[in-house]
């Protein structure tokens, strides 16, 4: 899992630096119960609603495609959501490690 979290952070970015024109950029990573949130959101230009609207019917390019297949492995989903002000990209996976295992902020990621 934490494999996928980094893949996911990394393509995130790699989109953000190629397309988006924004200098910054924030990862959230979060747990709550048994699930794993993860996001990365820019301040860029955004993406085109038709661009979105292609992304999201599943004929976006090879990034997006890994970034979803990743997260099927993991019972997670996928959302996108962008405007004049940025594109965030969310992502939510099922945790295989009990919640009790939470005060180790090492164990917080493994599966």
């Amino acid at each position: 899992m934490e494999l996928v979290i980094f893949r996911l952070v990394q393509e995130g970015l790699t989109n953000i630096h190629r397309h988006s024109g924004s200098k910054t950029a924030v990862i959230r990573v979060a747990r709550e119960g048994d699930r794993i949130s993860v996001e990365v959101q820019d301040q860029g230009k955004g993406i085109s609603r038709e661009r979105l609207a292609e992304i999201k019917s599943q004929g976006a390019g090879v990034g997006i495609t890994g970034m979803r297949e990743r997260i099927r492995q993991f019972g997670g989903e996928l959302t996108i959501d962008s405007n004049a002000l940025g594109t965030t990209i969310r992502t939510t996976l099922l945790a295989k490690v009990p919640p009790a295992k939470e005060h180790n902020p090492r164990q917080l990621l493994r599966a």
